[in-house]
């Protein structure tokens, strides 16, 4: 049997090279002429290697150079990989830079001059599956692309659009609420989709294990559905010192295997190997279409003092003043968050209001000299893990004397078991879950096997299945923020103010729904004194043309989007309040694997 694996990388990591066409929109001269169909899969597994093959064809019609130069305009950097631009490879290198063909060449050849060269990839690889009348492919299904209500993602849809019906392809675009968009594109009720993914920590993984079977993030719905019995992937890791080997397995035989071997293994040269190979498998089914590496754009008024933000695109207010003084600081996102759940959440403007909301056992912090780094927070020290006999480790956590809930109830060790067992269950099915894999008994039908244990009320126990490089920075993720057992029995407590108990700099005085969200200085946080900003009101819109009116009339002095047909002007008249900061993350078009690319 042809295997995907072998037959998409056979093509992806040969590119051709051809004159440069200016960075044009619109397709190449030189098309080829017209022919009949020769390839028709008819098995399952001749399908869906069809099909992959077709979905890296369309990503080779894209010409990102154009997108980000005329579409975005928010200096970004055309994406050759999925894992983003930034993140560190083994000893320091970058890891998009080694990916695919290695030497920055990726996945898709994102060099100006290729892109004739692409097209006419494209067009050859889609001609053995669809006829070609010389100028259009005929008999192509229809595509549906739905994306979240934004001037940016509408424009980019539209390229999108225009580049596929060049060559004959239909594509619908479908706009959609963003709590409904997110919750379209979990359920795989969709054909194409917009996508983006910025790190939760900085190691390439979290960008990997998102997409094993079981994870609420896998929206390509990789191992679900029909794919989940789809036996066309091979494994082999004998090479690397394992006896893993499987051919014609299943994704969960496969890639979940992968993933989990990954994140037990404690030798960083074969982990950054293996992780290279887990990108190779993703981009070979060809349902991840990178389009550009991610910026965060967006403007603060000279006003504002103390802001700080890092590169997983979380911004931090506790710190600012605004014309020296700490009263309010109104800003504006996004629209409603879809959850500010610490368990459920999956979007960074959800987890800039958790940070301020919830406070973990670590938290990421801004030192005097501008450097961001992970540093206790609700414990009193970060400490150095033990390792035990069987390879496990053990951290033990002293907490901060006199924690407290906003309601002014005690907090205590047993809140953090509490809600690292609920978020990590099954029963709750929280999008991270799988994030709690690192720890000992995680994936079993009883949530108590997972081995974190409130000592007494003041020290927390965990263990490890292994040395874990980045487990300080899970720590500061909301995902492992505590609730507390009694509030979280209301399903509903995370949806109004008045049910509303948290533990960290703020807790929300006023809550009115697609309108603002208050928050108000909490004084039972433990680190109450640090925060200078007695109230910030997150302000709710995904409209950036109402955003930019708010902001020059003075009424909001921070907002995350503008309109991109404004973004010239906005680059000469607000030069010092119109921000492109760095951000670790992919624009990407995401494909549902269960959805035909055939005519039915």
């Amino acid at each position: 049997m042809k295997k995907i694996l072998a037959l998409l990388l056979a093509v992806v990591l040969v590119f051709g090279l051809a004159a440069c066409n200016g960075g044009s929109a619109n397709k190449p001269a030189g098309t080829p002429n017209a022919s009949t169909a020769t390839v028709k899969p008819t098995t399952p597994e001749e399908i869906e290697a069809a099909q992959a093959e077709i979905r890296y064809a369309i990503g080779l019609l894209l010409d990102r150079n154009y997108i980000v130069e005329s579409v975005s305009q928010a200096g970004e950097k055309p994406a050759s990989s999925f894992v983003a631009d930034g993140m560190a490879d083994l000893n320091g290198g970058n890891f998009a830079m080694n990916a695919g063909k290695g030497n920055g060449a990726g996945y898709y050849s994102v060099d100006k001059s290729a892109f004739e060269a692409n097209f006419n990839e494209a067009v050859t690889i889609l001609k053995k599956y669809y006829d070609f009348d010389g100028t259009k492919f005929v008999g192509f299904p229809s595509l549906t692309y739905i994306y979240n209500t934004n001037d940016a993602h509408k424009a980019i849809a539209e390229y999108i659009q225009g580049a596929l019906s060049a060559v004959g392809i239909t594509m619908t675009l479908e706009n959609q609420e963003w709590n409904t968009f997110l919750n379209t594109r979990k359920n795989g009720d969709y054909s194409v989709a917009r996508n983006g993914w910025v790190a939760d920590y900085t190691d390439p993984i979290c960008f990997l294990d998102m997409w094993v079977s079981g994870s609420g993030n896998n929206d390509v719905q990789f191992g679900k559905g029909a794919h989940a019995d789809l036996a066309i992937y091979d494994l082999d890791l004998t090479s690397y010192g394992y006896e893993t080997k499987v051919e014609d397995g299943t994704w969960a035989e496969t890639y979940d295997v992968l993933i989990s071997t990954i994140k037990a293994c404690t030798d960083d040269a074969k982990r950054y190997e293996m992780m290279h190979l887990a990108e190779d498998m993703l981009m070979a089914t060809g349902c991840l279409t990178p389009i550009y590496f991610y910026t965060d754009l967006y403007m603060i008024s000279p006003k504002v003092e103390g802001f700080y933000s890092i590169p997983l695109g979380y911004k931090y207010f506790q710190n600012t003043t605004v014309d020296g003084k700490g009263d309010s600081l109104p800003v504006c996102l996004a629209s409603e968050p879809d959850t500010i759940d610490p368990a459920l959440n999956s979007a960074v403007d959800g987890a800039t209001m958790l940070t301020h909301l919830f406070a973990g056992i670590a938290k990421w912090a801004k030192a005097e000299d501008g450097t961001l780094s992970v540093v206790a927070d609700c414990a009193t020290e970060l400490p150095e893990g033990v390792k035990n006999d069987d390879g496990t480790v053990t951290y033990t956590y002293t907490l901060k004397d006199g924690l407290k809930w906003s309601d002014g109830k005690a907090m205590s060790a047993k809140d953090f078991e509490f809600a690292w067992k609920r978020a990590a269950s099954a029963e709750l099915g929280a999008d991270y879950g799988y994030m709690f894999e690192v720890i000992k008994g995680y994936g079993t039908d009883n949530k108590d096997d997972l081995a974190v244990k409130a000592i007494d009320d003041k020290t927390l126990e965990v263990t490890l299945n292994n040395a874990v490089a980045y487990w300080n920075e899970l720590l500061a993720f909301p995902t492992y923020f505590p609730v507390r057992e009694d509030i979280v029995a209301d399903e509903k407590w995370a949806t109004e103010a008045a049910t509303y108990v948290c533990n960290g700099a703020y807790t929300i005085s006023a809550w009115e729904h697609d309108s603002v969200i208050t928050m108000t200085k909490n004084d039972d946080y433990h680190d109450a004194a640090s925060v200078t900003m007695n109230e910030i009101k997150f302000y709710l819109s995904d409209d950036a043309n109402n955003m930019l009116t708010n902001y020059k009339n003075g009424d909001w002095l921070l907002i995350d989007d503008v309109p991109t047909n404004e973004i010239a002007s906005l680059k000469k008249d607000y030069a010092n309040e119109f921000v492109i900061a760095g951000q670790i993350g992919t624009y990407y078009v995401c494909w549902n694997v269960n959805e035909s690319l055939f005519a039915k």
